[in-house]
């Protein structure tokens, strides 16, 4: 798709692309050639859905907007779309929900009773 053709979306996507770093799409053309690089083995309906949405966005079959929540959906469902927590930082602060979760599910020890 020519630079000429292309349509801005009014609001950006923003995409977690990895080791915590964001990438905005932003235009129409960004959404289709990042579904044209997402990996074969990992193509779904979402990903068909938010494929055929574009080009029909293109075509003027579509409203831009709607092409835009199709590549959404497709990103939450991918588990890519970004949420603007650091990895690093939601990790650490799961595994301390994780601690918390079993140390309050322990059961409690009583003291020692005397026997009788």
């Amino acid at each position: 798709m020519n630079e000429a053709s292309d349509m801005p979306l009014r609001t950006p996507v923003a995409i977690a692309v990895g080791a915590g770093f964001k990438r905005e799409i932003a235009s129409l053309a960004a959404m289709q050639n990042f579904l044209k690089e997402w990996p074969p083995a990992l193509r779904g309906d979402c990903y068909c859905a938010a494929l055929r949405a574009c080009e029909s966005a293109r075509t003027g079959e579509m409203q831009l907007g709607q092409a835009r929540q199709a590549f959404l959906a497709f990103a939450e469902k991918a588990g890519i779309l970004w949420t603007g927590v650091d990895p690093v930082t939601a990790l650490r602060e799961a595994k301390i929900r994780r601690g918390t979760i079993r140390r309050a599910s322990r059961p409690r020890q009583r003291p020692n009773q005397p026997r009788q």
